[in-house]
């Protein structure tokens, strides 16, 4: 075999090396760019889960709220700090039972607006609806 053969034989030629070394840069920053996105959008909902488990949390703290006796305050549930403020929608009206009759509660239906907060930054605002009541007669106990 003569040198010609031996060399027509040999390895990769250096261009051949950087196009393979350029090829798999390229490939190599599409993954990263793809994994960087998808622990972006993973941190995101996890973000958005925990949000969502606090507005549960705080709608079970303020489910058992008057608004009436109690327009706005704040209650705890370690790392939670729940704050609202309600305002009146309605007027003041007075309870009615099945049969028409008057009852011991006037209602007031109020806006709550209410805001979660965790470790004292603010995660999730939100607003429902609430009746508020006050005890403003005695029972009615022959309506029943």
């Amino acid at each position: 075999m003569n040198r010609r053969g031996r060399a027509a034989q040999g390895g990769f030629t250096l261009l051949e090396a950087i196009v393979a070394m350029v090829i798999m840069a390229t490939s190599l920053l599409a993954l990263y760019s793809w994994l960087s996105t998808s622990t972006l959008a993973l941190n995101r909902a996890q973000a958005q889960a925990l949000a969502l488990e606090d507005a549960r949390a705080a709608l079970a703290l303020v489910e058992d709220i008057n608004p009436m006796a109690e327009p706005d305050g704040e209650r705890l549930a370690a790392p939670l700090a729940v704050r609202w403020r309600s305002r009146p929608l309605t007027e003041r009206r007075p309870g009615l039972s099945r049969i028409g009759l008057p009852t011991q509660f006037d209602f007031i239906l109020y806006r709550m607006d209410v805001e979660v907060l965790r470790d004292g930054r603010p995660m999730r605002r939100f607003d429902l609806r609430r009746a508020g009541w006050e005890v403003v007669r005695p029972p009615n106990l022959e309506a029943e």
